[in-house]
């Protein structure tokens, strides 16, 4: 029973992950959402018993650090909380931004390398690769959090199915190979009772 409940446990747990993953590849846009809202929810608790702490606290013991983590915390969780949208396009815009510029300056830099070194054609591809990905995310077209969160239920999916074929398939191999034993101790006590005849009588 317990071997069945263990093997019903790794099915169930795979495909509990496979759903997850399906929900991150189709629903991505929530998902996020609901993560900043997690987050936040997470920020806004921290936030209310370092309060309480800080206000059992002697006088003394309160200091502008603890009440400025505070402070922050409580920002940050009533921004993630009810501007989970805003949150992730700003992300978004910031680093597609920062792509931008850092693939600009390496793009100058490769056309004075290639001036000097005579360096190739091709190692211009990935900064333009990097332009091109900075410009759709800031523009709204690609939405960071979301592609993390597709990516994630990929490997999920992936992982899942291969956990639950190499589970499936050793199974098998393993049952078939328990049968295959099944004989072998019989063939061996067997062998033990022929040698002990042959050792009596060649004592006679």
């Amino acid at each position: 029973m317990e071997k069945e409940d263990s093997k019903l446990d790794k099915i169930v747990s795979c495909v509990a992950l496979f759903c997850i993953g399906i929900c991150f590849v189709v629903w991505a846009d929530q998902v996020t959402e609901w993560i900043a809202v997690l987050f936040g929810v997470i920020a806004l608790v921290y936030a209310i018993v370092s309060l309480a702490k800080f206000l059992k606290a002697a006088p003394e013991h309160r200091t502008t650090l603890m009440l400025f983590y505070i402070i922050l915390s409580a920002a940050a969780g009533i921004l993630l909380v009810s501007r989970a949208s805003f949150i992730k396009e700003a992300i978004s815009f910031v680093i597609g931004v920062y792509i931008i510029l850092t693939s600009s300056v390496q793009l100058l830099n490769l056309a004075d390398v290639r001036r000097l070194l005579k360096a190739k054609i091709g190692s211009y591809l990935w900064p333009i690769v990097g332009i091109i990905v900075g410009i759709l995310c800031v523009t709204g077209q690609f939405i960071i959090p979301n592609e993390l969160a597709r990516l994630t239920g990929v490997v999920l999916i992936i992982y899942a199915i291969v956990y639950l074929t190499g589970f499936i398939t050793f199974s098998s191999k393993k049952k078939k190979f328990e049968k295959e034993l099944k004989d072998i101790p019989h063939i061996q006590e067997g062998k033990i009772v022929e040698e002990k005849k042959t050792s009596k009588k060649s004592e006679k």
